[in-house]
């Protein structure tokens, strides 16, 4: 858990976990230091309204307690943002991924670090007992996998996307969880909208576009595997 300045990406990421609204107390001193916390509302114009009813403000601009993200987004310059957002750790633990997608989801999380780290006990000791019969195939996709992955940082991110013209992403993990493994491919664009489809709500081997990674993540470093798909 941890405070973020309030910025467009940030809100954006709040936006894909659900949440509409940052509120922060009505009796804040110093608008610039607003500390701000995510809610989720059912419908934003209605709630507004039975807060004004209420005597609370319905001009989120003019307040520091109400910000509406969607009209933030819309009406505000990302440096005219201000104050800072609680964000909870909402990145997925192997716990997580053994819960909603059972042996399978254990194994991309532990081969995801395996790749990453360069450090494959806990990857084949899982193989061993889940898959005993693909730890060699499996072990030699890793290696394989580990040489060809370029670790970037947003920029050098974006430059790749374009440079490739890489309008397709595949993430090995959840796509908003910093230190996903990401795939990119150069595919039919007739085809994009049956392939990405509700890629932003899959757990795993989540198709997105090159969009959704740049406007809704900002990690450190990404770590993108440098064999495009065709």
């Amino acid at each position: 858990m941890k405070f973020e300045k309030v910025t467009h990406s940030v809100l954006r990421r709040l936006q894909a976990q659900g949440y509409n609204v940052l509120i922060a107390p009505s009796d804040s001193e110093d608008n610039e230091n607003v500390t701000w916390k995510a809610i989720a509302v059912p419908n934003v114009m209605d709630w507004l309204v039975a807060l004004d009813c209420e005597g609370w403000t319905n001009i989120p601009f003019q307040e520091p307690h109400i910000l509406p993200i969607e009209e933030a987004l819309q009406n505000i310059e990302n440096e005219e943002l201000f104050g800072s957002v609680f964000i909870e750790n909402n990145m997925k633990t192997l716990q997580d991924y053994r819960n909603e997608v059972g042996d399978y989801g254990e194994k991309l999380y532990l081969r995801n670090a395996a790749i990453r780290t360069g450090d494959v006990s806990r990857y084949e000791t899982f193989l061993r007992i889940a898959f005993p019969d693909r730890i060699s195939e499996e072990l030699e996709e890793v290696r394989l996998i580990k040489e060809r992955v370029k670790k970037m940082t947003k920029e050098e991110l974006k430059i790749w996307i374009s440079k490739n013209r890489i309008n397709l992403i595949t993430t090995d993990l959840y796509f908003l969880d910093e230190g996903i493994i990401i795939t990119g491919e150069k595919a039919i664009s007739e085809n994009l909208q049956f392939i990405i489809g509700d890629g932003i709500e899959d757990i795993i081997d989540c198709p997105v576009s090159p969009n959704d990674i740049l406007k809704l993540t900002d990690h450190k470093f990404y770590f993108v595997d440098s064999l495009i798909k065709m």
